[in-house]
C-alpha cells in the first residue's frame, strides 16, 4: 500500500454546470507528480448519486459529456500514481429522491438527514434492508467490470442509525424481532451492516479476488477485529483533527489499528476545517505534523482534498500538499515495515463494552471518555503503548490498564490471573474489575464497601509519591470514587468528602463544597502483588477536565505499576510525543520525536478549530532509552548526522540537537 495518497472528493450537486470542463489529463497527473503524490482515490459515484462515467445501473452526472473516471485513472496510471475508486453506500440523494421507499424510518417516525432536520440541507440515509442494498450491488460490479486495472474500492458511509422502515419491520418480524423494542431496534441495525458487507463484498469479489476493499463510517471500532479480518483488506483511519476528530483521535485508533497485523493509513484533510470545504486550506507546517504522526504510529497517509467541479486542480492545495509529502518521501525508508515497541496494552472500553456493530464509527464513539484520557495520559507521559482488544495478547506487555469501565468476565478474570501470575502488572481504574455481588474481583489488599453517594464528585490526596507537583491538599475529581477499605494492600492515598453534594436544596461556593477536614475510612486506592486499583475513574476525570494535577497522578500511577524503568525518557514538553518502532529487516529501531502545539482559533458547526499554526523548533532534547543489543549507530534521518551517545547496562543516553515539528532518530544494531 503506497504512503503518499490523496483522497480527492468529487461531490458535486446536479444544479452545477461544466462538469470536468476544464479537465486536462496531462495537467492532472502531472499536478500530483509534483506533489510526490503516489495515489489518488478518485470517484465513481458521490453522494448525490450521480456517476463520473457512462453507466447501466445509474445515471451519469446530467452536466458531464466524458468518462471522468476513466480519463483521471489512466492521467494517474501513466504517471505511475495508483487510483483506488471510490463510491458512497449510506448516502445517495438520487436514490433517496427516486426511491423514498428505500430510506430508512427512525424510531419517531421521521426520515432523519445527517446533521440536520429530516428536510434540512443534509444527506438522507438509506435502507440497508430495503432493495437498495441490490441496486448498489449492481453499481459496484458495473464499477469493477468498467475498471478492472483500478487499485481498490472504497466504500463510504458504512452506516445505519435506527431503523423501523417497512423493509426493516418485515425482516425484524420474520426474524422473531420485534421492531417497537430499542434492543431488538438496535440488533436489527447491525444484522442490516452485515447484510450490506456480505452483499457488496460478494459483489466485488464475483469479478475479481484480490481488489483491494475498504469500507469507510469514519472511526474503526476497537474489538470488531473479527469483522475487518472478514470484509476488509486494509484499514483507512479517517481522523480529521480540526473537524469534531481531534488531535488525540488518530493515535488512539492507530494503536489499535497497528495490533490488527493488517495495513493501515491515516486520513486527514488539507482542509482547514471539514470534508469538502472548498476554499479551505492548512498551513503545510500542519501536514508535516499530521503527517509525522502518522509515520511515529505505523501507518501510509492519506490527506484529503476536494476537485472542484470543473476538473481544474487547485493549486493552493497543491501547495499544501506538496511539502509534506515530500518530507514523507525522504523518510519512507526508515517507515517500511516497522513494528511499535510497547510496554503497556491499554485493554480498551469499548472494545470490551461495545456488543454491536450498530453505529460503527459514528461520531458518538469516537470520544470514549475512558479510552480518550487514558491515551491522552498515556502520550503525554510519553509511554510507548498499544490499545488492545479481548482477542490481543496480554504476555507481550510488561503493564495491563483497564480503564474506568472495564467489565471484568471469567474468561478474563482468568487471563489477568495468568498473566500476573507469570510476572505482569495490572492496573484498573474506577469500576474495572468490580463485581456488584464480589466487589473487587482481584485481590488488591483492600474490600469493596459501594459507591460514593457524591455524584459531583470526591477529593483525593494520594500517598506522596503520586501527587501533582505543588499539590499537598485534597484535590477535587468531578466524579465520585468507589468506597473501598483497606485491609493488607498498600494505601494509594486518602479520600475526603465534600461537606455536601451540589444539589437545588445544598450547595456551597460556585462548583462544590469544600472538603471536609479529615479524611475518610475509606482509601483511593489500593496495590498488591501483581494488581494495582486506584478508585476513581481517573482516565474519564482528566477527559471531562483537563486538569494538570489529575495528569500527573495519573502518569505517577502508570509509572509506579510498571515492573521496569519506562523504555523511553525524552526530555520533551507536555505537548510532546514519543513513538518507537522496530525495523527487523534493517536491524535498527526508529525513534520518533513529535511537537506541535495546536491552538482553539474557532467553533465552526459545533467543532473545536484548533489549527497547528507553525512548527517550534526544540533544542537539545535529552534521550534515555532501553535497548535490546549491541548499538551500532545513533543518528538522526533522513540526514544521517551521527549522535554521540553513552551506554549504562541495558540503557544508552544520547542527546537530539534540534527538532521542527517531528524527528525520527535511527538507533542501529550489530545483531
Amino acid at each position: 500500500m503506497r504512503y503518499r495518497q490523496i483522497h480527492l472528493d468529487f461531490h458535486t450537486s446536479e444544479l452545477i454546470p461544466g462538469i470536468g470542463s476544464r479537465f486536462e489529463a496531462d495537467a492532472f497527473g502531472k499536478a500530483f507528480a509534483d506533489a510526490h503524490v503516489d495515489s489518488v482515490t478518485i470517484f465513481s459515484k458521490c453522494h448525490h448519486g450521480y456517476s463520473y462515467h457512462p453507466t447501466e445501473v445509474g445515471r451519469i452526472h446530467p452536466h458531464l459529456d466524458f468518462n471522468l473516471a476513466r480519463a483521471q485513472l489512466d492521467a494517474l496510471h501513466a504517471r505511475g500514481i495508483n487510483a483506488p475508486l471510490y463510491t458512497t453506500a449510506g448516502w445517495d440523494e438520487l436514490a433517496a429522491r427516486e426511491h423514498p421507499e428505500w430510506r430508512i424510518v427512525s424510531p419517531e417516525g421521521g426520515s432523519p438527514r445527517a446533521g440536520t432536520t429530516p428536510n434540512g440541507a443534509g444527506w438522507a440515509f438509506l435502507d440497508f434492508s430495503s432493495p437498495y442494498v441490490d441496486h448498489l450491488c449492481l453499481q459496484i460490479e458495473e464499477m469493477v467490470r468498467l475498471f478492472p486495472d483500478c487499485d481498490g474500492i472504497f466504500v463510504d458511509i458504512a452506516l445505519q442509525p435506527l431503523n423501523v422502515s417497512v423493509h426493516a419491520q418485515a425482516q425484524m418480524e420474520a426474524d422473531g424481532l420485534d421492531w417497537t423494542n430499542p434492543d431488538h431496534q438496535l440488533r436489527f441495525s447491525s444484522w442490516a451492516l452485515e447484510n450490506l458487507f456480505e452483499k457488496t463484498h460478494a459483489a466485488v469479489r464475483r469479478y475479481d479476488d484480490k481488489m483491494p476493499l475498504f469500507y469507510n463510517s469514519g472511526h474503526i471500532q476497537r474489538g470488531a477485529r473479527q469483522h475487518y479480518q472478514r470484509f476488509y483488506t486494509h484499514l483507512e483511519l479517517e481522523s480529521l483533527p480540526t473537524a469534531g476528530w481531534g488531535y488525540d483521535h488518530f493515535p488512539m485508533s492507530a494503536r489499535y489499528a497497528d495490533t490488527l497485523g493488517v495495513d493501515f493509513l491515516g486520513m486527514t484533510g488539507k482542509f482547514h476545517y471539514h470534508w469538502g470545504e472548498v476554499g479551505g486550506y492548512k498551513k503545510p507546517e500542519a501536514l508535516i505534523y499530521e503527517c509525522g504522526a502518522m509515520l511515529a504510529h505505523g501507518s501510509r497517509c492519506s490527506i484529503g482534498d476536494h476537485l472542484h467541479p470543473t476538473g481544474a486542480i487547485d493549486a493552493s492545495s497543491m501547495a499544501v500538499i506538496a511539502p509534506a509529502y515530500d518530507w514523507v518521501r525522504q523518510r519512507e525508508a526508515w517507515a517500511v515495515d516497522t513494528v511499535n515497541r510497547a510496554e503497556i496494552g491499554l485493554l480498551s472500553s469499548e472494545a470490551v463494552n461495545t456488543h454491536t456493530l450498530a453505529g460503527v464509527m459514528a461520531t458518538s464513539n469516537r470520544a470514549n471518555p475512558a479510552d480518550t484520557g487514558a491515551v491522552r495520559v498515556l502520550l503525554e507521559g510519553q509511554f510507548t503503548f498499544d490499545v488492545l482488544d479481548l482477542d490481543s495478547r496480554f504476555a507481550a506487555y510488561n503493564l495491563i490498564i483497564l480503564p474506568d469501565d472495564i467489565v471484568v468476565d471469567a474468561a478474563l478474570e482468568n487471563r489477568l490471573l495468568e498473566y500476573v501470575s507469570d510476572g505482569g502488572q495490572v492496573l484498573l481504574t474506577g469500576n474495572s474489575g468490580l463485581d456488584a455481588e464480589r466487589g473487587l474481583i482481584f485481590d488488591v489488599g483492600a474490600r469493596w464497601e459501594s459507591l460514593s453517594a457524591n455524584a459531583g464528585g470526591d477529593y483525593v490526596l494520594p500517598i506522596p509519591e503520586l501527587r501533582a507537583a505543588d499539590v499537598n491538599d485534597p484535590l477535587f475529581l468531578y466524579q465520585p470514587c468507589q468506597k473501598i477499605l483497606l485491609t493488607d494492600g498498600d494505601s494509594l492515598g486518602k479520600v475526603y468528602e465534600p461537606y455536601m453534594d451540589r444539589s437545588a436544596r445544598h450547595f456551597s461556593g460556585h462548583v462544590n463544597a469544600p472538603s471536609k477536614p479529615d479524611p475518610e475510612e475509606h482509601v483511593a486506592g489500593a496495590s498488591k502483588g501483581g494488581f494495582h486499583y486506584f478508585a476513581f475513574p481517573l482516565f474519564s476525570c482528566y477527559q471531562q477536565a483537563g486538569s494538570m494535577a489529575m495528569l500527573e497522578i495519573a502518569e505517577k500511577l502508570i509509572a509506579r505499576a510498571l515492573p521496569n524503568e519506562r523504555m523511553i525518557k525524552a526530555g520533551l514538553p507536555r505537548a510532546g510525543r514519543v513513538t518507537r518502532r522496530h525495523q527487523a529487516a534493517a536491524k535498527r529501531d526508529i525513534v520518533h520525536l513529535l511537537y506541535a502545539t495546536p491552538t482553539l482559533r474557532g467553533n465552526l458547526h459545533g467543532a473545536n478549530i484548533q489549527p497547528v499554526q507553525d512548527l517550534l523548533t526544540l533544542r537539545d532534547i535529552e534521550m534515555d532509552i532501553a535497548v535490546s543489543g549491541d548499538v551500532a549507530l545513533v543518528r538522526t534521518v533522513p540526514d544521517g548526522k551521527t549522535l554521540e551517545y553513552d551506554r549504562e547496562g541495558e540503557r544508552i543516553r544520547f542527546t537530539v540537537p534540534e527538532m521542527t515539528g517531528h524527528q525520527m532518530v535511527e538507533v542501529a544494531y550489530h545483531n
